[in-house]
């Protein structure tokens, strides 16, 4: 990429979410993106420092809520304390993104934006650096919102997927897909036109402004209103609470005409659940993960996720455990993904100390 190109690189890293399919390990002071699920720095750490010498420390923004920006700042305090924004409440991508960008474009009004998100996990980090520049180049060249498209593996059901037509290293977006059904996964899998969607993107600022203000300027006047009004910080929540609860890919990726998506080279995982923190840990030879202190008898195919205490287990088959000071989870591999309902259900009953 053109020095011009890569001097003007700007990234913002969304990391307001909270992982409610980690807890206990995450709660609301400690957020998916706090923990270090896949090896030993936290998954906000890595997305960061997988920028380094790439993007100066200036030039990176992250975007978080107000109940984990000290946090964000204690974390990385690399980064200009100002570069962490700060959005009164969470409400979908869409107002995060319009966000940085009116605080962004203060400094940088000629800069190319690639989104990232803090918690998800990225191999292979040369090929990852070098598919962003070839996104940054596109979009600086071409004023097209660029994509990033996850070469799937198996027929997963549980992400959105992008179909493209066209070869080479950019290829045309025709159109987003939802969540499909098994069977339609399946299709996509076999077409080889189809990607999941790994939620993030690269454009300039003047273009993203202009994609907004033409397809969901209600997620932009009141932000824009509040710029010129002084953009005093006791005013913000005010004009958030304006703000629709869009996620970007609703508000503006479906609706644009112009999009193209660079087929990824690197290894992903959105690291989205238990069993999917499992598959970076090693097993012993019946297929157990276990982290802490453990016994293990006739015991196969299960994840132990130790605390303090000393786990032993014997005779059972398939389940996660999660000890943690104050809660242990237990649930059958299968059933991984209604840890969310538990998270739920305790916030339903006013169990706000386990959240």
């Amino acid at each position: 990429m053109s020095s011009t190109h890569k001097d003007s690189l700007v990234a913002v890293v969304m990391a307001g979410g909270r992982g409610t399919r980690f807890w206990p390990r995450s709660r609301n002071a400690r957020p998916k993106q706090f923990l270090a699920i896949v090896g030993t720095e936290t998954l906000l750490h890595q997305t960061v420092r997988r920028l380094d010498g790439h993007v100066p420390p200036e030039r990176i923004f992250v975007v978080t809520t107000e109940d984990l920006a000290a946090e964000t700042r204690r974390m990385l305090p690399e980064l200009p304390p100002e570069n962490v924004i700060v959005e009164p409440e969470g409400r979908n991508t869409a107002p995060c993104l319009a966000l940085a960008l009116v605080e962004i474009e203060k400094k940088f009004p000629e800069g190319v934006m690639a989104v990232l998100s803090a918690d998800h996990w990225i191999g292979d980090r040369e090929l990852f650096l070098e598919d962003l520049d070839t996104a940054v180049k596109h979009a600086a060249w071409e004023h097209e919102l660029v994509t990033f498209g996850i070469r799937p593996t198996y027929p997963e059901t549980g992400y959105g997927y992008i179909e493209s037509e066209g070869h080479g290293p950019v290829q045309k977006v025709v159109a987003f897909r939802e969540k499909p059904p098994v069977e339609v996964a399946v299709q996509y899998l076999e077409s080889g036109r189809h990607y999941w969607n790994a939620g993030m993107f690269v454009w300039t600022l003047a273009d993203f402004r202009e994609g907004l203000m033409k397809h969901a300027p209600e997620v932009l006047a009141p932000l824009d209103a509040w710029m010129k009004a002084g953009a005093r910080a006791a005013e913000l929540p005010a004009a958030y609470r304006q703000l629709p609860k869009l996620a970007i890919d609703v508000a503006l990726m479906e609706k644009a005409e112009t999009v193209a998506v660079v087929p990824t080279r690197f290894r992903w995982s959105d690291v989205g659940s238990w069993p999917a923190a499992i598959e970076f840990q090693e097993t012993d030879p019946e297929g157990n993960v276990s982290q802490g202190e453990t016994l293990l008898l006739d015991t196969r195919n299960c994840a132990f996720f130790g605390g303090k205490r000393f786990i032993a287990a014997s005779g059972v088959d398939d389940l996660i455990v999660v000890d943690d000071d104050d809660a242990l989870l237990i649930c059958h591999r299968d059933h991984a993904q209604t840890v969310k309902q538990i998270v739920e259900r305790l916030r339903a009953e006013g169990r706000e100390d386990l959240l």
